[in-house]
């Protein structure tokens, strides 16, 4: 990825594509231990001096609004909502002129209580990582015994106008592949738009293993024994997620 000249204000690569989109890591930080991201004891955290104050990731977002035509800034960390600075550096990134669209990806707990003030803030809206509904086993794949924290994160974020709430959910062979139609329910039911994304290769657990990776092919043939899904007709440009239209629509997946 590289910079072209200053005033054409864009990021391309080098297949031509234009980059409009940052994402910005908040802190190494969070308040699970999912199994696919990192062991059972957490992992060493980055000290306070080498990471970005406040004031330096504002100022590094507004040269890629400003000068290098980002249109959409999403937050992720670990997990942002544990960032102390979080509502000011979102408040600051929403008075960016021009604005750009702001998003955050969390694990959504304590979100219920934080949504109202981050939407005052100019957030957006909000991705919510969701990869079962069965209390069971979300303790063992997080470690943590958090599935109604992340309910009501849910409930919270759309309560405060944080949409579309959108549900990011791992599915991973023999442990929870099974439950692609109860999620897609669970969604539609709720008014959120699920997404099925691969499991990325952290590993810093030597885990992962490509022969347990769920295929997008295996996932549409579970959810069609009970919806209808047709390739939605929107323009995908550059977006690496490929949607479905459920039922006729407008609900997608």
């Amino acid at each position: 990825m590289k910079a072209t000249n200053p005033s054409d204000g864009v990021l391309v690569d080098r297949y031509g594509r234009i980059a409009r989109d940052l994402r910005v890591s908040l802190t190494d930080k969070c308040n699970l231990r999912c199994t696919y991201c990192m062991p059972a004891e957490g992992l060493p955290w980055l000290a306070g001096p080498q990471l970005l104050t406040d004031e330096e990731i504002v100022r590094l977002v507004g040269v890629a609004v400003q000068r290098l035509g980002v249109t959409e800034v999403r937050f992720t960390g670990g997990e942002p909502l544990i960032r102390a600075g979080l509502l000011d550096i979102v408040a600051a990134v929403a008075a960016l002129e021009p604005r750009p669209r702001i998003s955050l990806t969390t694990n959504g707990i304590n979100l219920d209580r934080l949504a109202p003030a981050l939407h005052a803030a100019g957030l957006d809206r909000v991705n919510v990582s969701l990869d079962t509904l069965d209390a069971e086993r979300f303790t063992a794949l997080t470690r943590r015994p958090r599935l109604d924290a992340v309910l009501a994160g849910l409930a919270g974020a759309a309560a405060a106008g944080l949409t579309p709430v959108k549900i990011n959910s791992v599915l991973m062979r023999g442990v929870n592949d099974d439950e692609a139609p109860a999620l897609l329910r669970f969604a539609l039911a709720h008014g959120y738009e699920l997404r099925f994304i691969e499991q990325m290769p952290l590993d810093a657990q030597h885990g992962w293993d490509r022969a347990a990776m769920v295929t997008a092919d295996e996932i549409l043939t579970s959810l069609r024994r009970e919806f209808d899904l047709r390739a939605d007709p929107a323009e995908r440009g550059s977006a690496p997620a490929e949607t479905w239209l459920v039922d006729g629509g407008p609900a997608r997946v």
